[in-house]
């Protein structure tokens, strides 16, 4: 895959707020959450947009992917009744919040949970 990303000068935030990425032309109902695939895939992490949806937020990761294109979120959440302002897929490989990760790729893993959902299990930076 060719193609090539512009990366705003903005992207050494931790996060974008919802409203600044639309601002910032952000198209975020372009990237699908529902089917997301299961397995393992390349992805290009192209922005990231903090929610406030839950008591503890959650930081939306907005992936291209490297297999079939198509664009997808991922949500990371702080780890389970930890103080740390970090945001993570389920193991805590990779904060998502820190700066400097959009543009970068890396090696999802996403499954299924005990309630049967689709879960992002693991990230690894694909150097």
């Amino acid at each position: 895959m060719d193609e090539t990303y512009d990366i705003p000068a903005e992207s050494s935030l931790r996060g974008w707020s919802y409203k600044g990425a639309l601002e910032a032309g952000f198209e975020l109902k372009s990237y699908s959450w529902e089917d997301v695939p299961t397995g393992t895939w390349l992805a290009r992490l192209d922005f990231k947009v903090w929610s406030n949806k839950t008591a503890a937020g959650s930081l939306g990761c907005y992936f291209t992917s490297l297999v079939d294109g198509r664009q997808y979120l991922l949500s990371a959440f702080r780890p389970y009744r930890s103080t740390a302002r970090i945001y993570t897929p389920t193991d805590g490989s990779i904060d998502f919040s820190s700066r400097g990760l959009d543009g970068q790729i890396f090696l999802l893993e996403v499954g299924k949970g005990a309630n049967g959902k689709k879960k992002w299990l693991s990230a690894k930076l694909n150097e």
